[in-house]
């Protein structure tokens, strides 16, 4: 009599991971004992909180099946609602942390805010005090959040004082506060090793982010951020300058807001230094939003002759400039070519950098590309050097 072959329930799992359509998922938690656990993991990792309702019945759920809290992995609130506006305590940014706080097993990893108001000043008194209680909280996104006044920013960052991740996505204040208040109220995010923050000018609150508050164990940072010709109280060049001896990887994006004009010499000496990065290891530059028909490169030459190339020591190996494909790359550099040649085949490049690579969204094959060809010949020097690659 021939045994019975059973498929291993690891498999079974692996087929419900890939399931994304909730009803399915409810569908699959009902088909026996087995597959319930590996369902409710899929259907309540991330909690999306769109409209009150749906936190209401999300504690009914936490009442009657307390074995779902520890499966929170994520809460993810988008609720760009007239209640939020006209009676924000009554929002779900306002109610989810004293919500929740009856129930200690919801332990979540990340928050995730998504077009909202965020009002901390106008909701409990104790708001920082029940957020504060969320310690296993070590990721924030926000993406087109508002609040009243950095002050509000700074209340949540205080309360998530154990981050590890944080991305600042179009966040803005309705009122700027004055420079001392506002350099008063910035704190320190002492576990925070990666920042991402992408902001179009006015960039007053992530100025705010990135000058005033301290980051000691920050590694990497994203950001694309758009720069003001003449102002040089952004706060770009405070960054470098508090993380400078930390930092390690950098993906740079910036984008001028007077496109055909060049960046003040002032600007960039405030704004772009690097020089204080002495633990830079990989630099990125994101040139794909680049729409200028040969744009101005002066800023991104002065700034890696401000490298600290020939200390010893210092560890940057790759420098990677990011285009949509061949023909952009040739198009926004054009007359910059023959000096950013130059300028990274310096002598004192020699034994620190490894490579300089031109990374492009699109590519056709080699022999195919005739502007690669041309990028690949109008980097001679790069060339020479066993330095240049094209990924």
């Amino acid at each position: 009599m021939s045994k019975r072959q059973f498929i291993p329930i690891e498999i079974f799992e692996l087929v419900i991971d890939f399931i994304e359509d909730e009803k399915a998922l409810q569908s699959t938690s009902l088909v026996c004992k087995a597959w319930l656990p590996r369902s409710r993991f899929n259907l309540f990792r991330v909690v999306e909180l769109n409209f009150p309702g749906q936190l209401d019945s999300l504690l009914h759920l936490l009442e009657s099946a307390p074995d779902i809290a520890p499966i929170i992995k994520e809460i993810s609130i988008s609720e760009n609602s007239i209640l939020a506006l006209f009676r924000p305590a009554m929002s779900i940014a306002g109610r989810f942390p004293l919500s929740l706080s009856s129930y200690p097993l919801v332990q979540p990893r990340r928050l995730t805010v998504h077009n909202q108001l965020w009002l901390p000043t106008r909701y409990s008194p104790d708001y920082l005090l029940e957020l504060s209680r969320f310690s296993s909280i070590t990721s924030l996104d926000l993406f087109d959040v508002s609040f009243t006044t950095v002050a509000d920013f700074s209340i949540i960052l205080r309360a998530l004082g154990r981050l590890e991740s944080l991305h600042a996505i179009h966040v803005d204040c309705q009122r700027q506060l004055d420079s001392d208040t506002s350099a008063s109220i910035g704190c320190e995010l002492p576990f925070l090793t990666f920042l991402r923050v992408s902001s179009d000018y006015p960039t007053s609150a992530v100025d705010w982010l990135i000058a005033h508050n301290k980051f000691p164990s920050l590694r990497d940072i994203e950001i694309s951020y758009e720069i003001a010709l003449d102002d040089q109280n952004q706060g770009l060049g405070a960054l470098w300058a508090s993380t400078g001896s930390t930092l390690e990887n950098l993906k740079l994006g910036i984008f001028k807001r007077a496109a055909g004009h060049p960046i003040s010499r002032g600007v960039m000496e405030k704004q772009l230094n690097l020089s204080s990065c002495t633990a830079l290891r990989t630099l990125r530059f994101d040139c794909r939003g680049v729409r200028e028909v040969s744009s101005d490169w002066t800023w991104l030459i002065w700034l890696i002759t401000q490298l600290p190339a020939g200390a010893k020591g210092y560890p940057l190996r790759s420098i990677v400039l990011a285009f949509q494909h061949s023909s952009h790359a040739l198009a926004s550099l054009h007359r910059f070519t023959a000096e950013l040649d130059r300028t990274l085949s310096e002598p004192s490049w020699a034994g620190t950098l490894a490579e300089v690579v031109f990374e492009l969204d699109y590519r056709l094959p080699a022999d195919e590309d005739e502007d690669e060809l041309a990028l690949l010949e109008a980097f001679a020097g790069l060339r020479s050097r066993n330095l240049l690659r094209i990924a």
